[in-house]
């Protein structure tokens, strides 16, 4: 009897796409030494969508003389997308609506400044690898081995642009939701394994 076959050769855990909803969310400062209020890094409680991880680069067209029969494309002005974080309303996380407060105070009141009135921050969102395949090397999160990251977004330069929370509905039945939408000015993308765990 055969010991390998080509259905169980390539159906491992090993080879199968990192599942989009195992994922961790870390606010950290822009910088090295660049002190930024706990309020925005201090962020508690899991969220449950994240939207907006992407990259649009313009096209710039252009005709040439005595070549006219084709438009030639040239790369322009690169933007990134706002990024949304969904989660559910816990009594005592009030960090979103002290992030916004932050952010006004700078604005308006304080003067955009670095330091301790930065109201910037990076986000790195880590997306973790499937529990079977990632069980033979645990990590010291005490977890067994199953948040280990694989893969994650590097966000440069974030701060809170919108707040909102979901419609209040007497005759409902669903969950109150929070809504961050944040700007940013870099998006990066990087593969890393266990010994990066819980890394910034």
């Amino acid at each position: 009897m055969a010991t390998d076959s080509v259905i169980n050769r390539f159906s491992s855990v090993a080879t199968d796409p990192l599942r989009s909803f195992r994922f961790h969310v870390e606010f950290l400062a822009p910088q090295q030494g660049s002190k930024v209020s706990s309020t925005i890094t201090g962020f508690k409680g899991g969220f449950t969508q994240i939207s907006g991880l992407g990259i649009n680069t313009q096209s710039i067209a252009y005709r040439e003389g005595g070549y006219n029969t084709t438009i030639h494309q040239v790369p322009g002005m690169t933007t990134f997308n706002p990024i949304t974080l969904n989660r559910g309303v816990i009594v005592g996380n009030d960090q979103g609506i002290k992030w916004m407060r932050h952010l006004f105070a700078a604005a308006a009141g304080d003067g955009i400044a670095l330091g301790d009135n930065d109201f910037r921050c990076d986000l790195k969102i880590y997306i973790m690898d499937h529990p079977a395949a990632s069980n033979a090397t645990a990590t010291t999160t005490g977890e067994g081995g199953s948040n280990i990251p694989k893969m994650g977004f590097h966000v440069h330069n974030a701060w809170i642009s919108t707040l909102n929370y979901s419609d209040l509905d007497a005759g409902g039945n669903n969950l109150m939701v929070e809504t961050i939408g944040l700007v940013h000015e870099g998006l990066s993308v990087f593969f890393t394994d266990d010994k990066y765990a819980r890394k910034p």
